[in-house]
């Protein structure tokens, strides 16, 4: 059964973020900043009994879910269609089975998990993002950047999320400006999940998209954490492995 969920069963949602860390600690972190009170953000839990099945989040059209094999596809089907659901991020096996009962286009990749060393470099090029910066660099690196995200809103989850202390934003600077960025994301207990690495097309082929993947990496570490993330294409994966990651499973997105 999937319900909004309540803060009398926060252990239980906890737990059903632990199924796949990635979205899991995207789902946590979420919660973290905006609470159950935000309508603009909303959180369901999937049980049976008592055993938790699954979180779900969905904020601006986007369904994150991080759920056991034996979620109800049907369940989760009809969610997305009462809230008129445009994308949902889940593993692949989920997504596979809300494709088929819903139409839509998908698209995966892996997850995957640092198993590498510890990153002995130093990093004087890599400084604290400033937003206006980190966002121009995303919007010129990739399409995906430039259909999906808006300033305002973009600007103002970042802010709220660094407050918090669950993001960390960084941007590599060469020849006085910046030319690349990323973030840790999301955090839960034990993983802190890299996203949003970026570099801009005219400095690419560099290592920059490496070095900036493993100055975040050393922070993460730092924390006591396990660095996690999703490749955004198979190919994009084999430069993650060059530096320590290796596949955990696989991830999937439903376009709807």
């Amino acid at each position: 059964m999937i319900a909004p969920f309540s803060l009398s069963h926060l252990e239980a949602f906890r737990a059903a973020c632990r199924h796949e860390q990635v979205f899991g600690s995207k789902i946590l972190t979420a919660f973290t900043v905006y609470g159950v009170a935000d309508p603009d953000h909303r959180f369901w839990l999937a049980r049976d009994g008592e055993s938790p099945l699954g979180a779900l989040y969905l904020s601006r059209g986007v369904l994150v879910i991080s759920a056991d094999p034996r979620i109800d596809a049907d369940e989760v089907a009809v969610l997305v269609q009462e809230h008129d659901v445009h994308e949902v991020d889940s593993d692949w096996q989920l997504c596979a089975q809300l494709h088929a009962r819903l139409g839509g286009v998908t698209d995966s990749s892996y997850y995957m998990v640092y198993r590498g060393g510890p990153v002995e470099e130093s990093f004087g090029d890599i400084v604290p993002g400033e937003l206006p910066a980190v966002f121009s660099v995303l919007q010129q690196s990739h399409e995906y950047y430039r259909t999906h995200l808006q300033y305002g809103p973009w600007a103002d989850d970042l802010t709220r999320r660094m407050a918090r202390g669950c993001t960390e934003v960084y941007q590599l600077i060469l020849d006085g400006q910046p030319v690349a960025t990323g973030s840790i994301l999301s955090q839960d207990e034990t993983c802190g999940a890299i996203a949003a690495v970026a570099v801009l097309p005219e400095f690419r082929h560099r290592g920059l998209g490496s070095r900036m993947s493993r100055f975040l990496v050393g922070r993460i570490r730092a924390l006591g954490k396990t660095p996690r993330l999703i490749a955004g294409y198979d190919g994009v994966a084999e430069l993650y492995r060059k530096i320590g990651f290796v596949p955990c499973g696989r991830w999937g997105e439903l376009y709807l």
